[in-house]
This record gives C-alpha cells, structure tokens and sequence, in this order.
C-alpha cells in the first residue's frame, strides 16, 4: 500500500476492497476488472494444466497418489450429474460441471492467501496500487457464471428432451394439460423463471458468492 497518504481504517479497508479497472473505451459498459480475468485466467491454466498432466500419466493399474484424487473429484462430480441430468452426461455435461467446480474452487481458494503480503508483492513486484485477487468476490465473475450455468441448463433440457417435451413440463408439470388448471401451469412457470431455482444450481450459486465472504444478504 502507498505511504505517501495517512493508512487509516477505512482507507485500508477501501484499499483491499478495491478492483483494478480498466477502462477499454468511453462508458461504464467498457471498464473491465483487470485483476478478474488475469487471475481467473492463471487458475484456469494452473489447474486444468495440472489435470491434463495426471491423465497424460495415468495408467490402468494400481493408481499413484496424484491420479486416485483426480479420479476421486471425477467420480465425485460425475454422480452429481448423474442424479440431475439424464442424458447423455460424458459428452459435454460432466466436464463442463468438473470445470466449473475446481475453477471455483481453486477462485476461492485465494482468499487463503495472507492479504496484506499480497498487497505488497502486487505494489512492490508487480506495479499494481489495486489488485483484488480473489475472482469470486466479484459480482460480474459471479454473474456470468451463473448465467452461463442457466444458459446451458435450459439448451440441454430442450436437447434431450425436444422443445416440445420441455415446454410442456415447463408449463403443464406437475398439474397436467386440462384447461382448468392452466393458471395453476402458468404459475409453475413464473415460479421457475422467477422463483426458487434448482436446489443444485441454488447450491453451487451460494458456494460461488459467499464462498469468498465477501457479500452480505440484506
């Protein structure tokens, strides 16, 4: 942190509460949150190229240390699956929940990281006066996670089941197709949209958001 200003307790807390924006073009939309995606991007190339790694080496035989924990988190997520989706999960489905599990995980776990050392190696070493460098604590990271997960829930809902199969049981479950109980369908569907959202996907939103402590519910 700077010296050249008097540290006092708000300016401290302001100082590691603060992102390292950087603005692309005129307006609000273009300013980006550089220490984000630098970050986001260094755990997503250490982790998955630590992945690639064990199971470039792996071997059919009596597993080594390294490999029985990559199958242990592969058999770990890959149940998760299976008891959601009912398709065809090893395609795309199971790696891209695998990927979204450790990516998070390994965001939060730079809130393990001493702060304030940090704060001195990103100032002294890197040139950065504000550097937060825990991915999740950022709503815009957070959102588009949680939007792409949306996103991709309902696009292979209507693969596996047709469009036809997921706009009925979007509209008509549990309550059937009789006229009588449109209303009560059509309240199903506000719900869905609007209301609680999947247990899952509700679980892994909270993991994602308040796994970093960072955000408060009023």
């Amino acid at each position: 942190m700077s010296t050249e200003h008097e540290l006092t307790p708000s300016s401290y807390i302001e100082h590691h509460l603060s992102f390292n924006v950087k603005q692309l073009a005129e307006g609000g939309f273009w300013s980006v949150n550089f220490d984000t995606l630098a970050v986001s991007a260094l755990l997503g190339l250490i982790i998955f190229g630590f992945l690639w790694w064990v199971v470039r080496g792996a071997t059919a035989g009596v597993p080594g240390k390294r490999q029985a924990f990559i199958e242990l988190l592969v058999e770990f997520v890959d149940d998760q699956v299976k008891g959601i989706f009912h398709g065809d999960r090893h395609k795309f489905v199971a790696p891209a929940a695998l990927t979204v599990f450790v990516w998070v995980f390994a965001m939060n776990a730079m809130d393990f990281l001493p702060i304030d050392i940090m704060a001195w190696v990103y100032h002294h070493v890197f040139g950065q006066e504000r550097f937060r460098a825990v991915p999740t604590s950022d709503i815009n990271a957070t959102f588009a996670l949680a939007l792409s997960v949306w996103l991709l829930m309902i696009f292979f809902s209507v693969k596996v089941k047709g469009l036809r199969g997921w706009l009925h049981e979007l509209f008509c479950s549990p309550f059937g197709t009789h006229p009588l109980v449109w209303p009560l369908a059509k309240s199903s569907f506000c719900c869905s949209v609007c209301g609680p959202r999947p247990a899952w996907l509700e679980q892994s939103l909270v993991r994602c958001s308040v796994g970093a402590g960072r955000y408060s519910i009023s």
